[in-house]
């Protein structure tokens, strides 16, 4: 029930605390300290790092202990307001002048809101368990191939050890701290890539260093930075380092980029890394078969346009779990693409279906959509999945937006999802919730057998929501909406009206089912 979802699961933050391990993850030269935050956990001093327009802090702890943290508002006298998310986690807190003072037992994706200061996300991953040996026989350290932690060159080091190891299959190229220039770079089969604490790889944003692999009609030429070797398996990519995509700088020039490709790919891993600044959509399995991302952290920046978190793209058996996508554009979507065409010219193989995708506790922060399906419906998607989720704020909710392609989008499940901000107009649409069939010049296609169960959406929207079909033959069909709270209501909405969805025509079999009655918690928003 979504009572027993929305648990305390924080300590307080007079807890009595047990010490655990804590790091703080080095911030390269290249970027600039936060003036605006400092962060201490269990009294030692964090990295906080200034960016667009968020800053934040990374760092990793052991779970199971009560782990104090300490935000100081640095131009600030006092803290008048504030609020801390996931609001669903409920984490309580105290003020100490302009020290905002809490405590967590996990590991956990934050952001914190102090008075009218911009954001500051606190990314707190799992203490690293399996760090390669750089002295072992099948580890590659690619300092040893010529690669330049300094920043100061581009060559071709880490690709030859990727090629070295791809001789050896079951090894592991070892980026150690540093920051580097990297051009395309391809993982062979059987291969890991692990990023160590500090290691950041960073995109030039000139496209004579690059391969342009494709051209998309509205915004030019691109490239895929980081790929797997096609008909490849068993490759991972970890660690606790950067890839950094320099996206704003790329996207002057005139260049975009995709930062992280798994692409005709079997058995693929991620886990823990860090994305940064993509100029195009940052972290994209495309024809992939059994991948799982883990504690990937996409932080772009809110002034580029399309720069999606993470896209799976005609995949099956995908799994995203513990994730923290913020972006201008969508945060995690799903998509089918036509044959050859712009963005899809580099794919390994002719156009698949998409099936059984599941996205699972992530958080999202958008100026598009949180959670969405579409807008490319060109092959079927089935047996899509996002649960246990929160949105910070977006433009729209949640989404199956059928725009392009004449297939079918179904059994498609939004499920224990907290929308806490609704703000601006994507493509004309403003709700929690959007499931429309338009036509955008590729044809129609219906949207069937969709669950939206256990929603918690703090604010509607500032226009209403869409269950609609695009004719009397192309509907959406068959929607079952299931204990939906809207603001701080403590039960469920019963009509369409009460959660504004007043837009139905070409739709039919919409059923509202309550029959498992939730709880709500109220928002932790301190004023």
């Amino acid at each position: 029930m979504l009572l027993n979802y929305f648990l305390t699961i924080l300590s307080s933050p007079m807890a009595v605390m047990t010490l655990g391990k804590v790091v703080s993850h080095p911030m390269p030269s290249l970027y600039e300290q936060s003036r605006l935050f400092d962060l201490e956990v269990d009294g030692e001093k964090m990295h906080t790092v200034s960016y667009a327009q968020y800053d934040y802090a990374h760092l990793s702890m052991d779970g199971g202990h009560s782990t104090i943290f300490r935000v100081t508002a640095l131009g600030e006298e006092e803290i008048t307001s504030y609020s801390i998310s996931p609001h669903r986690l409920n984490i309580n807190a105290r003020v100490d002048g302009n020290e905002l003072i809490f405590s967590l037992a996990e590991p956990r994706y934050l952001i914190i809101k102090i008075n009218s200061v911009k954001e500051f996300v606190v990314l707190v991953d799992p203490t690293e368990t399996a760090v390669p040996n750089i002295k072992d026989d099948d580890v590659y350290n690619v300092l040893d191939y010529g690669a330049d932690n300094t920043g100061e060159s581009l060559n071709d080091g880490i690709q030859n050890a990727l090629d070295a190891a791809g001789k050896h299959p079951g090894s592991t190229v070892y980026v150690p701290k540093g920051l580097y220039l990297a051009p395309n770079l391809k993982i062979r089969n059987h291969t890991s890539l692990y990023l160590a604490s500090g290691a950041v790889l960073r995109f030039t944003g000139h496209s004579a260093d690059y391969e342009t692999m494709y051209t998309k009609s509205d915004l030019g030429p691109g490239t895929w930075w980081i790929q797997t070797e096609f008909d490849s398996t068993d490759i991972k990519v970890y660690g606790r380092g950067v890839l950094d995509g320099n996206g704003k700088y790329t996207r002057d020039n005139d260049f975009m980029n995709d930062i992280l490709v798994p692409a005709g790919t079997k058995n693929f891993e991620c886990d823990g890394i860090l994305v940064r600044d993509s100029g195009f959509w940052a972290v994209t399995p495309i024809q992939v078969e059994d991948a799982t991302l883990t504690n990937i952290k996409i932080l772009n920046r809110l002034d580029v346009t399309q720069d999606d978190g993470i896209d799976v793209v005609e995949s099956q058996r995908v799994r995203v779990k513990r994730s923290i996508a913020i972006a201008n554009d969508d945060s995690y979507s799903t998509k089918t693409w036509p044959y050859k065409t712009g963005t899809t010219v580099p794919y390994p193989y002719p156009p698949r279906r998409q099936d059984d995708v599941v996205f699972d506790d992530c958080f999202a922060w958008t100026g598009c959509m949180g959670f969405k399906v579409g807008q490319g419906v060109h092959e079927h998607q089935d047996n899509i999945r996002f649960q246990n989720s929160a949105i910070y704020k977006a433009g729209v909710g949640i989404a199956v937006h059928h725009l392009f392609g004449n297939s079918t989008a179904s059994n498609i499940t939004f499920e224990d999802i907290e929308i806490e901000r609704l703000a601006g107009s994507p493509g004309g649409f403003a709700s929690w919730l959007l499931l429309i069939i338009q036509e955008g010049g590729r044809g129609v296609g219906s949207v069937e057998d969709i669950v939206v169960r256990n929603i918690l959406a703090r604010t509607q929207g500032s226009r209403p929501g869409f269950i609609q079909g695009y004719n009397d033959k192309v509907k959406v069909d068959g929607v079952t909406l299931s204990n939906i709270y809207m603001y701080a209501n403590a039960t469920p909405a019963t009509t369409l009206e009460e959660m504004n969805i007043l837009n139905t025509n070409y739709s039919e079999d919409i059923d509202i089912d309550n029959s498992l009655l939730g709880g709500i918690v109220g928002p932790i928003i301190h004023t």
